[in-house]
C-alpha cells in the first residue's frame, strides 16, 4: 500500500510539472494567432470556417489538434481580461467578466496538416486564461 501511495505521489509530481512546461514560452503572440479572429474570416457555416481557420492559422502541422477556439472579438478587449476586465482565479489564472462571440472547433477526422477536419460551434461565453506579464498567453477553458 505504501508503495504504490509513493507511486501515486510521484505520478502527481510529474504532471504537475508537465502541465506547467506545457503552458510556459508561449506568448501573447502565439495566443493571438491560435484564438483570436476579429474581424472575423468569413465562411459560409461554422464547421467551414474551422476547417478554413486552422489551416490558415497552421494549427495541425504534425497532428489534428483535439479542440480550439477562434475569440471573434477585438484584441485590445480579450488582453483587458488579464487586467480589470477579468477577475484573478487562481495565481495566473483570470476569468473574463464578459462573454467574448467565439467558435469552436473540434476535431472530427482527417489527417494532418491540411485534412483535418472540424465541427464548428458558434457560441457567447466567457474565458479563463493563464496570463503572464499582464497578457494572455493560453486559453485554458471556455466558461
Amino acid at each position: 500500500m505504501l508503495v504504490s501511495s509513493c507511486l501515486l505521489v510521484r505520478l502527481a509530481v510529474i504532471l504537475s510539472v508537465l502541465l506547467v512546461q506545457s503552458c510556459e514560452g508561449q506568448s501573447w503572440a502565439a495566443f493571438q494567432n491560435k484564438h483570436i479572429d476579429y474581424p472575423q474570416t468569413r465562411a459560409s457555416n461554422p464547421s467551414a470556417y474551422c476547417n478554413l481557420m486552422m489551416v490558415k492559422r497552421n494549427l495541425n502541422p504534425s497532428r489534428c489538434k483535439p479542440r480550439n477556439t477562434f475569440i471573434n472579438h477585438d484584441k485590445e478587449s480579450v488582453l483587458q481580461v488579464c487586467g480589470n476586465g477579468g477577475k484573478q482565479w487562481q495565481g495566473k489564472f483570470y476569468d473574463s467578466n464578459q462573454n467574448f462571440p467565439m467558435i469552436d472547433c473540434s476535431y472530427t477526422n482527417g489527417k494532418p496538416p491540411k485534412d483535418c477536419k472540424y465541427k464548428g460551434t458558434e457560441t457567447s461565453k466567457r474565458v479563463r486564461v493563464t496570463c503572464e506579464n499582464k497578457k494572455p498567453v493560453h486559453l485554458e477553458k471556455v466558461l
